[in-house]
């Protein structure tokens, strides 16, 4: 389960051009009589502040501007949050506490009932999941392989059911800008373009302005870079040996785009299962070109060897912001892209058991 603070903090890339309305936030903090608070918004790629006011005996007072209703952040110099809520234009009585960012509530504004509704059904969730895999954890610290197997089924199941409220939530508040924003932050990075749209298509026209809905189409377009049937958007980056590999070099090969790092630890316990297929298909016209989103180039290397990856690597040691990850739309790792001989994509984001199955027949 995504940290769901972390998830919306985490969109570096919305920003706000709408007419501004005004909103008013009387609020109160417990557990801090005096000091100076701020009010956040993002825009042009950062988190800014809006305003800012003294707190007097618990209370303050802060303004800002808005046409839709967007996310906003209350914080405590130098960055402790306090508050997150959905600026509305009107007046807003907003409680909350300094043990507990999950403690506020917010009144006089329709969108923060929603999103009052929406997260704590989501913690509701999330305490179910991190149930089961401490579950599973201990399972497989005694060995229990068969209560291993019914954690992880439980845990996939309810993951499904966290996906089926979103949508149900969505379907629900067509007229709320809590939906594209709950898109983005659970369901997007699951995604295709298509998707997408029909959820953009399905939203109230009063909302398609909304900063949220612009990411989204965003993503979507990036999306349609990689749809199957296009043929993969070249790209060069530097060996660890510092020699340059283009990506369009190895096409007369089938080939898988692995998008990995060293410090991904899902990437790391996935590598065994593509050595292996590797080393099977290798000899028959089958090649792989990792792309690292690593920054430590001596953790990269060293993670090439400790895992025997015996292919090509590139990286320019960007991190998240790795030239190929962003122009081909990776907004998580591990992600595959798998190519035909001529540099078309035929399938993405395969498991080891459909990889090879799907190489066993182009391959056989």
């Amino acid at each position: 389960m995504r940290n769901f603070l972390i998830i919306i903090i985490a969109f570096a890339t919305l920003f706000s051009c709408s007419k501004p309305k005004g909103y008013v936030v009387k609020g109160e903090i417990k557990g801090k009589e005096n000091g100076f608070i701020k009010l956040m918004k993002f825009a042009n790629g950062k988190w800014i502040a809006e305003d800012s006011a003294s707190i007097v005996k618990g209370k303050f007072e802060l303004k800002g501007k808005s046409d839709l209703p967007e996310l906003r952040v209350i914080s405590i110099p130098p960055q402790t949050i306090v508050a997150q809520f959905f600026a509305e234009n009107g007046t807003l009585s907003l409680t909350t506490s300094m043990d507990s960012l999950n403690s506020t509530e917010v009144q006089g504004s329709k969108s923060n009932d929603e999103f009052s509704i929406l997260k704590k059904e989501l913690k509701n969730i999330a305490r179910e999941t991190q149930g089961l895999q401490q579950k599973y954890n201990l399972a497989r610290q005694s060995g229990n392989e068969d209560e291993m197997k019914r954690a992880q089924i439980d845990y996939e199941a309810m993951m499904g059911n966290q996906k089926v409220y979103v949508k149900n939530f969505v379907r629900q508040h067509p007229k709320s800008t809590v939906s594209p924003l709950i898109i983005l932050s659970q369901m997007s990075q699951e995604m295709t373009a298509h998707q997408i749209d029909t959820l953009i298509a399905f939203l109230d026209p009063s909302i398609k302005g909304s900063i949220y809905v612009d990411e989204l189409k965003k993503i979507a377009d990036k999306l349609r870079i990689t749809d199957v049937g296009v043929v993969a958007a070249d790209f060069k980056m530097n060996t660890p040996e510092g020699t340059p590999l283009s990506l369009s070099s190895l096409r007369g090969k089938i080939v898988l785009i692995d998008f990995w790092a060293s410090w991904c630890q899902p990437c790391r316990k996935e590598n065994p299962n593509v050595v292996a297929i590797y080393n099977t298909f290798k000899s028959k016209g089958f090649d792989i070109l990792g792309v690292s989103l690593d920054r430590d180039k001596a953790a990269w290397i060293k993670a090439i060897a400790d895992d025997q990856l015996s292919w090509h690597h590139v990286s320019d040691l960007k991190y998240m912001q790795n030239e190929a990850a962003v122009k081909y739309g990776i907004r998580t790792i591990p992600s595959t892209i798998l190519l035909d001989k001529e540099g078309k994509i035929i399938a993405k984001n395969l498991s080891p058991e459909d990889l090879s199955k799907k190489l066993t027949e182009l391959l056989p």
